[in-house]
């Protein structure tokens, strides 16, 4: 009902801007929104048992994060660990602020930074699509090359510029191995040949101006790649539909280059792949209405209210810094331990929301559609759904150049499974294979195996049979959420290694999952409460995007 009513108000104003992909799109994207919202609210209230889970599910949630905060340890923390913590920068703020998340604070001293060359670049990228498109992907290169050298120095935009011009000589080879090569040495180099290519930034522009850069030349090494394969396999294509002999053709290197270096997601991600972008540039840009405006506007207020609000939690929750202090966390009672991790977790969804929401607003402006930001991690009860729509430009990524060539036509399960491990290895690559890393990746990967596994089990006679006999109604529903209890425990346990270390998360596994019956059976009967509320959000998220196709 919901979804028709937007529909029916956003009706008119859709149709004077027939042939405006990119307005249309925009208007239908905030129209969902707001159905989405209103259709949650309408279910929750339309069923009891649906607003008891949401309830406690939220209540238990806030419970424990409120236990963490108001803990003798937390409060503690800015005399015990004060070399992590520092003045607030908000004027008459007195508590102190936790900043010990190196990815956040470089993170958000970008935004800061170059928030003014984003909305400058934004607006004359929108005005050149209109007055000069072919001059677009210069723009960008050159801008992009403006702002690296202007705020870190020609050398690092020397290094990201010579290693487009590594691997574009690649894509002109035509050999994929050459490319995958050329990716694996960019992201490993360090581990393998203990060389530091960034040294010398280091030496001359110090500490921070190294991080952002190295931060800048791994995104890159995954750009390049795309662009490679993307170019590559288009050729293969092309050619193999022509009968005579093809002719040797070179990819376009402005539109590379600018792909490369496009400022928005430039440092903070999120990751694109090139085809995608390159659509999204090359589509027409319809002039600018009211509405558009008013959505672009709403995308940037949106964004720098998640700002706040994770600046406003590093003042209150100090996860990040109590995560370097075992001896510490060893200290929490069980609610305050539980606490500490949800936080973890919710600060760890807030950080990505931050950083990549931003640069897609940005880039709204301009008319080009960069990957989603991450879906809450507090409706996310299934491993393979955080994995796909936490970083869902990286999803896509390792989705497209390793796990869909590596599984091949068939799709075969044993082949899944090999397409799973070759993504996960690529995860610990890509998190530079610590011990902890290692647990996180490995975990991962069992709880995708166990959702295949599961799936191949729902396929089998004996199985459909009981689910037409014994589980109509709600009553899979209550199944799957049984199941998916222990199963987000699974998946919330095995981000913790990534996000705090081993020791820490040992001292989680000790005093939780190996705590029978108190705490782990309430903690089970709260991650049962989750479920539904994620199998909710699924369920109504499938039957609008069922309404979209038939609408």
């Amino acid at each position: 009902m919901a979804q028709q009513v937007c529909a029916d108000s956003a009706a008119p104003q859709c149709a004077k801007g027939s042939g405006h992909s990119v307005s249309l799109a925009e208007k239908k994207e905030d129209c969902q929104n707001v159905a989405k919202h209103i259709t949650t609210a309408f279910e929750i209230r339309r069923s009891p048992v649906r607003m008891l889970h949401w309830c406690i599910w939220i209540a238990a949630a806030l419970y424990a994060m409120t236990t963490f905060a108001t803990s003798e340890v937390n409060r503690t923390l800015p005399k015990r660990l004060s070399h992590l913590l520092t003045r607030s920068p908000y004027w008459g703020v007195t508590r102190k602020w936790d900043l010990s998340d190196k990815e956040w604070s470089e993170g958000r001293q970008f935004i800061l930074t170059a928030w003014p060359w984003l909305l400058l670049h934004s607006i004359i990228g929108r005005a050149l699509a209109h007055a000069a498109p072919l001059l677009v992907p210069h723009f960008h290169a050159a801008y992009s090359l403006l702002f690296v050298s202007f705020k870190l120095g020609w050398l690092s935009a020397a290094i990201i510029f010579a290693e487009h011009a590594a691997f574009f000589g690649l894509a002109c080879m035509g050999v994929p191995a050459l490319c995958y090569g050329g990716a694996l040495l960019a992201v490993t180099h360090y581990k393998v040949f203990q060389y530091d290519i960034f040294d010398m930034v280091y030496q001359w522009h110090g500490r921070n101006t190294q991080y952002v850069t190295m931060v800048a030349f791994y995104w890159t090494a995954l750009r390049c790649l795309s662009f490679c394969m993307d170019w590559i396999w288009r050729n293969e294509e092309e050619n193999s539909e022509k009968s005579e002999e093809p002719e040797r053709r070179f990819p376009d290197y402005w539109k590379t280059l600018a792909y490369t270096l496009y400022l928005p997601p430039l440092l903070t991600g999120p990751l694109q792949n090139y085809e995608d972008f390159d659509a999204s540039v090359t589509k027409p840009k319809p002039p600018l209405s009211s509405d558009e405006i008013r959505a672009c506007v709403r995308g940037l207020l949106r964004s720098f209210a998640h700002f706040f609000l994770m600046d406003f939690m590093c003042h209150y929750f100090y996860s990040s810094a109590l995560s370097k202090a075992p001896y510490l966390v060893s200290r929490l009672n069980l609610t305050a331990l539980l606490g500490f991790g949800a936080t973890l977790n919710v600060m760890f969804f807030m950080k990505y929301l931050v950083q990549y929401g931003v640069p897609r607003a940005f880039a709204r402006i301009e008319g080009i559609d960069l990957p989603a930001p991450p879906k809450c991690v507090a409706r996310s009860h299934l491993c393979s759904h955080f994995w796909r729509y936490f970083d869902h430009g990286l999803h896509l990524w390792i989705r497209k150049y390793l796990y869909l060539p590596m599984m091949g036509p068939e799709r075969e399960v044993i082949w899944r499974l090999a397409g799973a491990a070759l993504a996960f290895s690529f995860v610990w690559l890509w998190h530079d294979m610590t011990v902890a890393v290692s647990f996180w990746a490995s975990l991962s990967f069992l709880g995708i195996a166990l959702e295949v596994g599961m799936s191949q089990i729902r396929k089998l006679g004996f199985a459909k049979n009981i689910e037409v006999k014994y589980l109509g109604g709600g009553r899979l529903k209550f199944v799957k959420a049984v199941l998916g209890s222990p199963h987000y425990l699974l998946t919330i346990f095995s981000c913790l290694f990534f996000l705090t270390n081993v020791e820490v998360t040992t001292i989680f596994f000790k005093k939780i999952i190996l705590g029978f019956p108190l705490p782990l059976l309430p903690v089970l009967a709260c991650l049962y409460f989750a479920s539904q509320v994620s199998l909710d959000v699924m369920e109504w998220e499938d039957s609008s995007k069922a309404k979209e196709k038939t609408s």
